[in-house]
């Protein structure tokens, strides 16, 4: 796991509920890799809708477009989209922390690592952090994940 990842995944686990965070305590070194998604529920079906309350500048940088106020399910498409939208609707049921790493390509760049970790916080919240790696060269489109309650797979 990348070290801003379980930095910011240790610090996310620490907290009760969403009360205790506050974007001083998590400190600005790692506030650009940052995200906070709003848990919402359709009030007809249950179904969840992942809204996107904060982003950092890395993650908007590497989208090339500001995401804030976006549903994730908006833009997460690709090979391995469906995978990880399960993987966030999973952590928004269980409430389960994950970590995750999947090859992304965007816009004709070449593909790259992109590896996050995401924690529920009361009420309705995700936490979370994401990190671009390096080039995924000659590797086919792949995702996995591992539950935080393990110990992810070392960078």
């Amino acid at each position: 796991m990348d070290n801003r990842l379980r930095d910011i995944a240790d610090f996310l686990i620490g907290l009760k509920d969403s009360s205790e965070f506050s974007p001083a305590r998590i400190g600005s070194k790692l506030l650009p890799y940052l995200f906070i998604l709003d848990v919402e529920r359709d009030p007809l079906s249950d179904a969840i809708r992942l809204r996107i309350q904060l982003i950092g500048t890395s993650i908007d940088q590497f989208f090339r477009r500001p995401l804030r106020d976006r549903m994730l399910g908006d833009f997460i498409h690709g090979p391995r989209g469906r995978d990880v939208m399960e993987a966030f609707h999973h952590t928004a049921e269980t409430h389960e922390p994950l970590w995750m790493r999947q090859i992304m390509q965007l816009d004709g760049r070449p593909p790259r690592f992109v590896e996050g970790v995401c924690i529920y916080l009361e009420p309705n919240r995700i936490y979370g952090g994401l990190v671009m790696g390096d080039t995924a060269e000659n590797v086919t489109a792949g995702f996995e994940q591992v539950s935080l309650s393990k110990t992810p797979p070392s960078s």
